[in-house]
């Protein structure tokens, strides 16, 4: 039975081709692997072409679905913001305006619109003139502050 050697290099780390120290897929991993398994085959049951042509097709593959990932991630990353710019600007139009908003317990209230800003969490908020916050999907309605 034939196992498979470290491959890092004798720098007194622990790493190896199978360890999970790092959940994050490394495509040097993949790599190193194949290389280790050349360097231990033996000479009378060489690693079959047919296989090594498989093995280099899902290399292929992963490298392919790590980009595709990484252009979904940078997309909602861009469509994150976007919706933020919209929110702002939805919230931006309440500005000096009174609106009337559910409190947390559902009564109605109503406040001034002093500004528009987006929280921690990426929601849309209004502060109102007493230094209220509220969430801009809280607002019932909208008037004209009186005169």
């Amino acid at each position: 039975m034939s196992t498979i050697a470290s491959t890092s290099s004798t720098t007194g780390s622990s790493n190896s081709v199978l360890s999970t120290n790092s959940a994050q897929f490394n495509q040097n991993i993949f790599l190193q692997l194949l290389t280790t398994e050349l360097k231990n085959q033996t000479p009378l049951e060489p690693v079959d072409n047919a296989a090594f042509m498989n093995q280099m097709a899902s290399y292929s593959s992963v490298t392919q679905q790590q980009d595709l990932n990484t252009n979904l991630l940078k997309l909602l990353d861009y469509q994150g913001a976007l919706a933020r710019v919209q929110g702002l600007s939805q919230g931006s139009a309440l500005l000096n305006k009174t609106v009337s908003y559910a409190d947390d317990s559902g009564n109605t209230q109503s406040g001034k619109v002093a500004s528009v800003f987006v929280s921690d969490s990426g929601d849309v908020k209004l502060r109102l003139e007493d230094d209220q916050e509220i969430d801009l999907r809280a607002v019932l309605g909208i008037s004209e502050p009186a005169a």
